[in-house]
Formats: structure tokens, C-alpha cells, sequence
């Protein structure tokens, strides 16, 4: 490509107004087409553009709430040009995706929602480098302010509640980060008793899984406090009918 002009740069470089204005004004006066990526390269704003992340704008059970499904069901990564956040639900699980997207909006952020090709599943991605940079690693152990909003989140994302004849089966499973387990084990123990089971993959190639039980008590206690409240599954399968 052709090297711009040197007023066109200078006009690029100096101009007050939008991205979009510049480049029809580069494209009418120099009949020169140029992307968005281009004019922040010569404005020297190579993330002068990335949103900024309003954090104060959600209270703080609805980021540990966030916190919580981002190590269940989210990941963020790199590429060339974008920090990204992604967040892989089930299809049917769709008031979770509603109140992920509702946090999301709160912090001035849109989130992006396709279908996960060939899978029941729906990908919520967000490019930011605020939200990326906020995030922790999903290595380091996160330490909430309010732990029942993270556990909220991570059962929300790894967990699942079904119903029987005879009463509930909640169940938190996870493969691949056995400290979520622990930290689950940790914060849910404190109202009632929880197990731990380990179950082996069938192709005995993947890492077991571990399944996290909460037997009548602590569920008891769960459905009744602020746990039922943040947590969407608890809400939709114990909030209506009671619990059982």
C-alpha cells in the first residue's frame, strides 16, 4: 500500500474529532480509504480507543458473582490487536447470560453473542483491556469480599441443581482447576455439610473430575440466604418451589 501523503498525516494526527470523521475526511480529500487501526497508529493511541471500564458502577457481590463464573466458564487471552474475554454457556442456560450481559452493560461494556458452531453452547465476548487487566489469573486464588456472591458465580458457571422424588442433588464439578474445588468445599462447609467424590474420565486420558455434593443442610441453609439470591440456578430451581 501506498504511504499516505505527509499533510494527510499531519491532518490525521492533529484533527479534534471522531475516528470516523478523519477517515471520510482522508478519504474526500486525499481519495485515500484507511481503517480505524491506521488513524491510531498515526495518532500514536494504540489504545487510546479501548472503553473504559466503570467498575464502580456495579456494587460488589455482582463482580465476585462475575469473578466467580469468569473461573467456572470464562477465559481471556490475546491476540494482535485485542484483549478478550470470553464466556462459554449452554444454550438453555439463558437468564445466566442475561444477568452476565445486564453486569456488563452496568460497567459501559458490550458484550458480543454468537453460537459456538457444531455445540449447544453460546459464547459472551467482550474485547477490553481494563476488564482483561482486572480480571485475576485464573492460576491465583481470588479472595472475594463477598464469598457467597463467588460461590454463587462458580456454581452458576460449573455447578447444577436436580430435582428428585425424594428431594435435591446439588453438585459442583470441575476438572481442571482443583483449587476452585477447595475453595468451594471452603466457603460451602461453613453451612452445612459438604463431599467430595473423584470420577475418573471414561478414555482415561482427561483429567478426573471432581464433583462437589451439598448435602440437605447446607442446601437448606444456601436456598434461604444471600446465596439464593445471587446464584441464578438456586433462584430458578428452589426459589419458586421452595425447598425441599
Amino acid at each position: 500500500m501506498r504511504r499516505l501523503p505527509r499533510d494527510a498525516v499531519d491532518f490525521i494526527k492533529s484533527a479534534q474529532t471522531s475516528y470516523s470523521q478523519i477517515i471520510l475526511n482522508v478519504q474526500k480529500q486525499w481519495n485515500r480509504h484507511i481503517s480505524k487501526g491506521l488513524v491510531s497508529y498515526y495518532r500514536g493511541k494504540k489504545t487510546g480507543r479501548t472503553k473504559q471500564l466503570y467498575r464502580e458502577k456495579i456494587d460488589q457481590h455482582e463482580w465476585d458473582w462475575l469473578v466467580g463464573l469468569y473461573y467456572a466458564d470464562g477465559c481471556k487471552f490475546k491476540d494482535r490487536y485485542h484483549h478478550i474475554i470470553a464466556f462459554t454457556l449452554a444454550s438453555g442456560e439463558i437468564e445466566i447470560q442475561n444477568k452476565l450481559v445486564s453486569i456488563l452493560d452496568k460497567t459501559g461494556l458490550k458484550a458480543r453473542i454468537s453460537p459456538v458452531r457444531g455445540e449447544k453452547a453460546t459464547d459472551i465476548r467482550v474485547c477490553n483491556k481494563y476488564l482483561y487487566l482486572t480480571l485475576p489469573d485464573k492460576g491465583q486464588k481470588y479472595f472475594p469480599n463477598s464469598s457467597l456472591a463467588y460461590l454463587a458465580g462458580l456454581f452458576d458457571g460449573d455447578g447444577h441443581i436436580k430435582k428428585h422424588p425424594c428431594g435435591e442433588k446439588w453438585v459442583f464439578s470441575q476438572a481442571k482447576y482443583p483449587n476452585l474445588v477447595k475453595q468451594v468445599v471452603s466457603i460451602a462447609q461453613k453451612y452445612g455439610k459438604v463431599t467430595v467424590s473423584l470420577q475418573q474420565r471414561k478414555d482415561n486420558k482427561s483429567k478426573p473430575v471432581y464433583r462437589v455434593s451439598f448435602l440437605r443442610e447446607a442446601r437448606r441453609v444456601l436456598s434461604r440466604n444471600e446465596f439464593s439470591e445471587y446464584c441464578v440456578r438456586c433462584k430458578l430451581e428452589v426459589g419458586r418451589a421452595g425447598f425441599s
